[in-house]
């Protein structure tokens, strides 16, 4: 990772190698949809690893398999900018977005990642159960400065919501995420579904990267791989 700042992606892939891997104003929400009810659908975690196979070329893949969380990686399922530490935002009513999720330890825990050129990457992760503390705003939070007050390497940076693709039962939302100092973007592509399965993608890609439609997909055929 190119310095101590880049600790959000650094944490997804912590969690997948020792498992085995300005204002709330705004018009890109959470998208949900109730037209089926996935609280009854029985759920594969160990599908995810057909993503192996959908990866962007200049990505390399690793294997996959699911394994039970451990507790010392409980909090960073859910955490996009701390890892489970304290953090602040300038809108506090919008911090649910940066941690969307509760881990449990002994959880059913998956991750598919993918390696490009200069430490750039794509992860893609699945986590059942998990704890739903409160509803994502489906507007608002557009654009958020967060910092992470960390006693070894403090940083901060802002996070702004971007277009999320719908996906019927589930609650989604997306986020571009940038850190003081660094030059590339990271992106974060989540998804809930009947309050228990938490699924994301969580890239950093070069600035002048098309994360879209990339991304996104990913998100859709993580969904529809761990349902199939």
């Amino acid at each position: 990772m190119a310095g101590t700042g880049r600790i959000s992606l650094t944490a997804a892939l912590a969690v997948i190698v020792a498992a085995g891997l300005a204002g709330c104003s705004g018009s890109e929400g959470a998208t949900e949809s109730t037209t089926s009810s996935p609280a009854a659908q029985t759920f594969d975690l160990s599908k995810l690893s057909r993503l192996e196979d959908e990866m962007p070329a200049g990505f390399i893949p690793y294997p996959s398999q699911v394994e039970k969380l451990q507790h010392v990686l409980v909090a960073g399922v859910g955490s996009v900018v701390s890892y489970g530490k304290p953090f602040t935002v300038d809108q506090p009513e919008c911090a649910v977005l940066l941690n969307p999720v509760r881990g449990e330890a002994g959880a059913d825990s998956i991750g598919v990642r993918a390696d490009g050129e200069d430490r750039r990457m794509i992860v893609v992760k699945a986590d059942m159960p998990v704890t739903v503390p409160e509803k994502i705003p489906s507007t608002g939070c557009d654009r958020m400065t967060y910092n992470v007050p960390d006693d070894d390497h403090p940083y901060s940076g802002t996070a702004e919501r971007i277009e999320a693709p719908p996906i019927d039962g589930a609650q989604t939302y997306a986020l571009k995420v940038t850190i003081d100092g660094y030059p590339d973007p990271e992106y974060y592509y989540a998804a809930i579904l009947g309050d228990r399965l938490f699924i994301n993608v969580n890239a950093r890609l070069a600035p002048d990267y098309p994360a879209q439609p990339v991304l996104p997909d990913l998100l859709v055929k993580a969904v529809t791989a761990i349902r199939g």
